[in-house]
């Protein structure tokens, strides 16, 4: 008996939510570093509630607090998982209702924010507590979850589902082929994952089926690397859940003290209505082996009332067993008989077949034990075939002949009786008599059972045959799982398309007969199947292609059918598919063939086929090779496919990305502009007026000149001189402001200069407030200053910190003026900026009275491509860039303080010296 490793998956189910293999001391120090209550805290949380080496206790105390954030902020991805837990502990202490509900109550949440994550995750919970009480929805939600994480490519939720479907088809249907095949997609799950924490649940499980299979070596191979696993991950908890297994090995073997030992350990760390039933049963199991009967109806008792107090049908059907191997050590075969039987109904209804057998082997004994000898051998065979189905490696089929060797005893007995009762009654003649007939009698007795015992023993020599041909099957099967999953990987480990057909060449050529060898690959945009590298012989053919519209092709027919073509004789079976005989492109002429379709998730990829100059040379075992490798192949072309378009998108995006930094800053540079145009708009009016005036004084000149009056003259000629003086000291005001902001409107050459901080940021404001002047007359705002005077040169770079500050006060005019659209009259738009030198730093806040930052989009202010604007009037990266510019550029900080409906305020700030 041996549900544990199930147990420990339902109990760590919720490890999917974390991305990252971290350690428990990790995340702990994570979580204890962001006090604040909000979404990144919920996340944090949950990756530590959710770790699979995490106490119990400790999760579900992080659990509730997780709800509470979560509803508290209307964070609802944080209410959704901690509902889903809920549910689940809800399940486990036998609360199947409400778990039930709560865990449907999750995926709700989680369809209506379409989170497909959370979606396939409450299907994968929902499944495994379902299938686990013994309800084969359960297995239609754990397929569906499958689907759906792979569709994700969510590799590490695909190898715990994958995991637990294999724990459940071995421990609730008996299915070790589901099993083993299960685990290796788990493997391979995982190591794409790359998670840790993953492979110590498929070691664990792994472990636990060679030890239902009779493999106790292979078990604690795998046994350790679990415990090696928890031990890194600092998992205490998860190792005294593997002392299951241990125990289950020691009881096995025959090492009971040990065995007890390592259950009560486990029992003392775990005491829960789903655990201490699976343990007190297998604790009372071997007290029965040991003949401690009453330490075994102890445990047994109390274990059947902790399963039926949780419905554990599961349980009931291995607890029933033991009570009736129990009454019968005991010689109380009555009792024996009705455990027995109430074990096989509850076996029957979770589809158990080890619990059919060993329920089924209690019955048989019990009437073997009352002398039932018909019942006895009805109810060993049915033993036998439910061991025989479950492939066991040993055969005990010993019934029959224990049968007709106690007729013959009983008959012999009987017959010495009536001897001995005749000689006291009658004489010489008539007891000779009775013996004589007797001697017949027991004669005709003995030969008639003879005969019977050899035709029972050939019947037994057959069975015996049958036997050890299933299980060289089974052991050819497990051989094939093992080969055939080591060249998947191979396969899908490679993302070139070249380096995949020639790795699924060498392994089929290793396999079966691949004279001719080929993959082709399917091409949209040309309707062609290509064969890059076709080989024959071992040497590579010329490539070709081949036109899905080709009537006279097996590959295009093949190809457009979507259906496998199989020939063992090309000259008399292609006409089953072409009207005439194709001549190959390339190469020979083979004699027999196979196409196969490459298609993944109903998407066609191409064909792959081989050849051979030998009749007939493939059979069903290689086409099913065949098969399965095609499956790999056509995952592993998806995935280079993927790949492809991967780095194409990748491509297009920075592309994008590098348009919108352009276009970013263009905008600031059109917002620099209109601020230029305003400034140098007052030096142009002076000189144009002065020059107009001086052209007025040269005609009073020229009249006065006429008139002769020469002091007249002289005065005209110093207000002209006064004039020109002004001219000439506006030109340069013109010209500096021109100089200035070229300097500024230039990219960034990432020199840093000693600046006046003061100076800088008002000649910012002002170029800010007249830029949005220019493009809107009816903008208007308060605008108020409060300069720190002790602030001395800071060394920067004025064009980036120029930018910064262009930016921020850009934003603070855009919130308070869209607010002036929705406010009442009373309110009056200001926006405030200031520079402090405090403490070895140098602050410069912009303020605004606009509507504040919600807090449910705090944390993205700063993320590339994040705007609040309207469409077409923001990108999302001036912000971005200002952070980078502080932060990066010039080792400093940029924060915002906000209060929702009242404003904000950015606060650069800078080292008082940056060197």
């Amino acid at each position: 008996m041996r549900k544990l490793p199930l147990l420990l998956l339902l109990f760590t189910l919720f490890t999917t939510a974390t991305a990252q293999d971290k350690s428990l001391a990790q995340l702990r120090k994570e979580l204890e570093e962001h006090p604040q209550e909000d979404a990144a805290r919920v996340e944090k949380m949950i990756s530590l509630a959710y770790n699979v080496f995490l106490a119990s206790p400790e999760r579900r105390k992080l659990v509730s607090e997780i709800l509470s954030i979560s509803r508290k902020i209307n964070y609802r991805r944080g209410e959704a998982y901690a509902l889903g837990s809920m549910g689940n502990s809800r399940y486990l202490s036998g609360n199947i209702q409400e778990g039930d509900s709560l865990l449907k109550l999750a995926e709700l949440i989680a369809i209506d924010i379409k989170d497909q994550t959370l979606i396939a995750l409450t299907k994968l919970r929902l499944g495994t507590v379902k299938a686990s009480f013994g309800d084969k929805e359960g297995m239609a939600l754990l397929y569906n979850a499958e689907k759906l994480f792979e569709d994700l490519k969510n590799y590490k939720l695909l190898a715990r589902t994958q995991s637990t479907i294999a724990s459940i088809g071995q421990v609730n249907y008996s299915n070790y082929p589901l099993a083993m095949e299960y685990l290796i997609k788990a493997t391979e799950s995982a190591e794409k994952a790359k998670s840790s924490d993953e492979m110590f649940n498929i070691w664990s499980s792994l472990s636990s089926l060679h030890g239902f299979l009779g493999d106790q070596d292979s078990a604690l191979v795998y046994m350790n690397k679990a415990l090696d696993a928890a031990q890194k991950g600092g998992g205490d908890v998860a190792k005294l859940q593997l002392l299951n297994n241990l125990g289950e090995i020691y009881r096995l073997t025959g090492k009971y003290s040990l065995a007890l030992e390592t259950y009560k350990k486990n029992l003392a760390a775990d005491s829960s209505l789903s655990t201490a039933d699976i343990l007190e049963s297998n604790i009372a199991d071997v007290y029965i082996r040991m003949d401690s009967l009453p330490l075994a109806f102890k445990y047994a008792f109390s274990s059947l009332t902790k399963a039926t107090q949780i419905n554990d049908e599961y349980i009931l059907g291995w607890v029933h067993c033991v009570l009736a191997r129990a009454y019968l050590k005991k010689a109380i075969p009555d009792s024996s008989i009705y455990h027995a039987n109430l074990g096989f109904k509850f076996a029957t209804k979770v589809g158990s077949i080890e619990l059919m057998r060993d329920n089924r082997e209690a019955l048989a004994q019990a009437y073997a034990f009352k002398k039932d000898f018909a019942n006895a051998y009805k109810y060993h065979l049915e033993y036998i075939n439910y061991r025989d189905s479950m492939l066991s490696a040993e055969v005990k089929n010993r019934t029959a002949v224990l049968q007709h060797n106690n007729e013959l005893e009983k008959k012999q007995t009987e017959i010495a009786r009536l001897s001995q009762k005749q000689k006291a009654q009658k004489d010489f003649l008539i007891s000779a008599l009775v013996v004589l007939v007797l001697i017949l009698v027991t004669t005709g007795l003995l030969f008639r059972n003879n005969r019977q015992k050899q035709k029972a023993n050939k019947l037994l020599h057959k069975q015996k045959q049958e036997i050890d041909q299933k299980a060289k099957d089974l052991e050819q099967s497990y051989n094939n799982v093992e080969l055939l999953g080591e060249i998947g990987r191979k396969i899908t480990s490679s993302l070139s398309v070249e380096t995949i057909i020639s790795t699924v060449y060498a392994n089929v050529n290793s396999l079966m007969d691949a004279s001719v060898f080929g993959i082709g690959i399917y091409h949209e945009d040309t309707k062609q199947i290509d064969f890059p590298a076709t080989y024959e012989n071992g040497e590579a053919l010329p490539a070709y292609s081949n036109s899905i519209y080709e009537q006279n092709r097996f590959a295009s027919l093949c190809f457009i059918s979507g259906k496998e073509i199989v020939m063992g004789d090309l000259e008399t079976e292609y006409k089953n598919y072409l009207q005439n005989v194709p001549v190959p492109k390339e190469g020979k002429q083979p004699a027999s063939l196979i196409y196969l379709p490459l298609k993944v998730k109903d998407k066609m990829f191409g064909v792959i086929t081989i050849q051979s100059f030998q009749k007939n040379a493939y059979s069903e075992y290689n086409l099913y090779m065949l098969r399965t490798i095609a499956i790999y192949a056509a995952i592993a072309l998806e995935n280079a496919e993927s790949y492809k378009k991967l780095n194409q998108t990748v491509d297009s995006l920075k592309r994008t990305q590098t348009q919108l930094i352009q276009s970013e800053k263009m905008a600031s540079l059109g917002e620099l502009t209109a601020g230029i145009a305003h400034e140098i708009q007052n030096p142009l009016n002076f000189v144009n007026n002065f020059s107009e005036v001086n052209i007025e004084l040269i005609d009073e000149v020229k009249e006065q000149l006429g008139a002769g009056d020469l002091q007249s003259v002289t005065e005209t000629f110093e207000n002209i001189k006064q004039n020109l003086e002004k001219v000439r000291l506006h030109g340069k005001r013109a010209d500096s402001i021109v100089k200035g902001m070229l300097q500024h409107s230039q990219s960034s050459t990432g020199v840093k200069e000693l600046v006046d901080i003061n100076a800088l940021t008002d000649e910012y404001l002002r170029l800010a407030y007249h830029g949005l002047r220019a493009k809107d007359k009816s903008f208007n705002a308060v605008t108020k200053t409060q300069f720190d005077n002790r602030i001395e040169r800071v060394n920067v770079i004025p064009q980036d910190i120029g930018r910064v500050l262009l930016n921020l006060i850009n934003n603070a005019y855009y919130t308070v003026t869209e607010k002036k659209k929705i406010a009442q009259n009373e309110y009056e738009p200001t926006v405030t900026v200031t520079t402090i030198k405090d403490n070895g730093t140098i602050k410069i806040k912009v303020k605004d009275n606009g509507n504040g930052i919600p807090p449910k989009i705090m944390d993205k202010i700063f993320q590339p491509f994040f705007t609040t604007k309207p469409t077409g009037q923001g990108t999302g990266l001036g912000l971005s860039l200002a952070y980078d510019i502080v932060t990066k550029g010039h080792d400093g900080e940029l924060k915002v303080e906000t209060k929702e409906g009242e404003g904000s305020e950015f606060i650069i700030q800078l080292p008082d010296r940056l060197n």
